[in-house]
């Protein structure tokens, strides 16, 4: 049996999955979405001599895929929906 605290860590985890699953059930929010991803370097190579460089893009990288396993958590056929829009 779950305590207060873990029903509310639960319903708040709930909550943002139905954000997400809203945002993507518009063809804007996917394009947002998108966006969001490619712009953290989520499918590059985000290898740089420039070590500063490097170093920035993969921490850009790492928002970006946490924010792809989320995406696909909320609802992966929307999620599959997204990429094929944009590839």
């Amino acid at each position: 049996m779950m305590n207060n605290e873990e029903k509310n860590v639960e319903q708040a985890r709930d909550l943002e999955l139905f954000t997400i699953r809203g945002i993507l059930k518009s063809e804007q929010g996917r394009h947002f979405l998108w966006r969001c991803l490619e712009n953290c370097y989520t499918f590059d190579n985000i290898f740089e001599a420039d070590h500063n460089k490097h170093i920035y893009k993969s921490g850009s990288r790492r928002h970006g895929l946490w924010l792809d396993s989320e995406i696909r958590e909320a609802d992966s056929d929307l999620y599959y929906k997204m990429l094929k829009e944009n590839r």
